[in-house]
C-alpha cells in the first residue's frame, strides 16, 4: 500500500476515530497544572521544614522561664513526630505527580484522587498542630503573669471568661484559615484536573 492509499484511507475514517488525538491532547494538557502543583509543593515543603526549625526557637523568642522548657519541648517533640509522618506522605505524593507522563486517563484519575486525599490530610495535619500552639500560647501568657508576680488564681472571672472566648475564636479562625489555605493552594489544581477528566469523558 503506497502513501496515497494510506492518505485516502485515513480521510475515509469515521468521525469517531478523531476523538483519539483529542484525548491525547487533553492528557498532555494535564501536565501544565501538575507542573505548577509540583512547584508549589516544592516551595511549601521547604517552608514547612523552615517553620519546624523556627518553632523550636519559640521559648527563646518569647522568653519562657527555664522550668517551662520541659513542657514546651515535650509538646514540640510530638509536633515533630506528627509533622514527619505528614511530610513523608506529602513527599510521596510529590514523587507520584512527577512520575505522571500523560499516557492514560486512569493515571490522571489516580493523581486526582491522591490530590483530593492529600488535601484532606493536609487539613488534618493543620488541625493536629493546634494543641501545640495552644500550649505555646498558654505558656507565653503564664510566663508574662509570672514576671508580674501573678498566678492564674489572680485572674478575675471576667478575665477567665475573656480568655476562653479568645481561645475559642482564635481556634475557629485558625481552622477556617487552614481550610481556605488548602483550597486556595491546591483546590484550583483539583478543579483543573477534574475539568480535564470531564472533557475526556464527554469525548468518549
Amino acid at each position: 500500500m503506497n502513501f496515497e492509499e494510506l492518505k485516502n484511507n485515513w480521510q475515509k475514517e469515521s468521525a469517531e476515530d478523531v476523538h483519539i488525538p483529542s484525548r491525547i491532547a487533553q492528557l498532555k494538557e494535564a501536565h501544565h497544572p501538575l507542573e505548577q502543583l509540583q512547584k508549589n509543593m516544592k516551595k511549601e515543603f521547604y517552608a514547612q521544614i523552615a517553620a519546624i526549625v523556627l518553632i523550636a526557637l519559640f521559648p527563646f523568642q518569647f522568653g519562657f522561664p527555664a522550668e517551662q522548657y520541659i513542657i514546651y519541648y515535650t509538646s514540640y517533640t510530638m509536633l515533630v513526630v506528627i509533622s514527619a509522618y505528614y511530610i513523608f506522605g506529602f513527599y510521596r505524593f510529590y514523587r507520584q505527580v512527577g512520575l505522571y507522563n500523560g499516557d492514560t486517563r486512569s493515571s490522571l484519575w489516580n493523581i486526582y484522587y491522591e490530590l483530593r486525599l492529600n488535601m484532606e490530610r493536609y487539613q488534618s495535619f493543620g488541625f493536629l498542630l493546634l494543641p501545640h500552639f495552644l500550649i505555646t500560647l498558654g505558656l507565653a501568657i503564664f510566663g508574662k503573669m509570672v514576671q508580674k508576680g501573678k498566678t492564674l488564681a489572680d485572674l478575675t472571672e471576667a478575665q477567665q471568661f475573656s480568655l476562653i472566648i479568645i481561645v475559642l475564636v482564635g481556634t475557629l479562625a485558625v481552622v477556617a484559615a487552614i481550610v481556605l489555605w488548602v483550597k486556595y493552594i491546591y483546590g484550583r489544581y483539583a478543579k483543573k484536573i477534574e475539568y480535564l477528566l470531564k472533557e475526556m469523558a464527554e469525548d468518549e
